[in-house]
């Protein structure tokens, strides 16, 4: 337990002594990576407004400077508060403007995360995308653990076992297809995708890094609602009801194997067969 305890309190200096020392070596990275050749990537951030000055600003800022000629996408979802959504599509519009390399649309009423990942693979230049939440932090080592760590080499790839942070190909995109839009709000998105690839034979890999990590919830301005004015404390799943009874309206599941069902690698239902 003590081991456990001090882990984590040395992973939390080494945030903070990244956050401290940023300012002066980011002008270091921003002289030596603007000479540097940009990796065959497409980065991808999805966003909504509570987020906007805690999570986007920093880490689009961040992106920008690790990765000057790549293409980056932000799409930044709706809201249900609909004067609030207002006042910040226009301070994202302006913010996300300030980045030559930095594409954006945003939406005024909510939509589902599916449909977001989907825009970011169909307005992706390259065939590699890596598929970023906003809630997260990374460090000055982010970049070279995505041009050495190998997750540019396989079809589908999270990293640090989540869903909030992955990589997809578009060799896979053509074979399975984009994610299922029938989501529409968030959750069993990605269970949905993993088994469709079951299907084709395809299993997701993980890759695991310390130059990326969640923000801590906890110290978050976490809203009561979210973007579909729903409380997620009170949802099915912990996301939603409506994507959850979607998910099983569309798949048989069991811990056993049965007739026509699909091994899906690490999920809590071991066996998937499409009900239709």
């Amino acid at each position: 337990m003590k081991q456990v305890h001090f882990t984590k309190v040395l992973s939390r200096a080494g945030w903070v002594f990244e956050s401290l020392t940023w300012p002066l070596r980011s002008h270091l990275c921003r002289r030596a990576l603007r000479r540097s050749s940009p990796p065959d990537l497409s980065i991808g951030v999805t966003t909504y407004k509570d987020r906007f000055d805690d999570c986007l600003r920093p880490l689009i800022s961040k992106l920008s400077i690790l990765f000057p000629g790549t293409q980056i996408t932000v799409i930044a979802n709706g809201h249900y508060l609909a004067e609030e959504q207002n006042e910040f599509l226009g301070k994202f519009d302006t913010f996300c403007a300030g980045f030559s390399n930095v594409e954006h649309e945003g939406y005024s009423d909510p939509r589902g995360l599916s449909f977001l990942w989907n825009r970011i693979i169909q307005r992706s230049s390259s065939d590699n995308i890596l598929i970023l939440n906003d809630d997260i932090m990374i460090r000055a080592g982010f970049r070279r653990f995505v041009e050495e760590s190998g997750i540019l080499d396989v079809p589908v790839a999270t990293i640090n076992a989540s869903w909030s942070h992955f990589r997809i190909s578009r060799a896979v995109v053509e074979k399975v297809g984009l994610f299922d839009e029938g989501f529409t709000e968030i959750g069993g998105e990605d269970d949905d995708y993993l088994a469709r690839m079951a299907l084709e034979g395809l299993q997701a890999q993980n890759i695991t890094t310390g130059t990326l990590a969640s923000r801590s919830k906890r110290r978050m301005k976490a809203p009561r609602l979210n973007s579909y004015g729903k409380d997620m404390t009170k949802e099915a799943g912990g996301y939603s009801t409506l994507n959850t009874e979607y998910l099983l309206s569309k798949w048989e599941t069991s811990d056993e194997y049965f007739e026509g069902a699909v091994e899906v690698a690490g999920r809590k239902r071991r066996y998937w067969k499409l009900r239709r």
